[in-house]
């Protein structure tokens, strides 16, 4: 059973893959990055039950539309519901984090503002989780 989970979550990432491979054809590389972030990557995904989880980051609003597009489009095909969000740099909010700190990244863009807007997330959260201990 473990290895059937095993096999699904890499053939899920090899698809990751070609949908990066489609984007970056189009796009290049250069001005977004594309974060895969929550089960869909893992052997927690269930099919049928849970979603992917994309956020796109780029300061292009008329790109990221184009992005979300073509990924809407290649899990649609593949019967996969998706969660698809813009990384809006004016509204820090801890619930950024999880995709800013995802291992799975389509390119390299991460540029200095985008990581500047992780850290104010993350202190958002620190100051939520203290609060709650408290």
């Amino acid at each position: 059973m473990e290895d059937r989970k095993k096999e699904a979550a890499l053939k899920r990432i090899e698809d990751l893959l070609i949908l990066q491979g489609k984007i970056s054809a189009k796009y290049g590389e250069d001005g977004y990055n594309v974060f895969v972030f929550g089960s869909y990557p893992t052997t927690g995904y269930k099919e049928n039950e849970s979603d992917a989880d994309i956020a796109v980051y780029t300061s292009d609003f008329e790109l990221y539309k184009k992005i979300a597009k073509i990924i809407e489009i290649y899990f649609w095909e593949k019967g996969v519901k998706t969660d698809i969000f813009y990384i809006d740099l004016t509204v820090p909010a801890p619930f950024f984090v999880a995709p800013l700190r995802a291992q799975i990244q389509f390119t390299d863009y991460y540029p200095k503002e985008l990581e500047d807007f992780k850290n104010v997330c993350e202190e958002k959260l620190k100051q939520i989780k203290e609060k709650i201990v408290a």
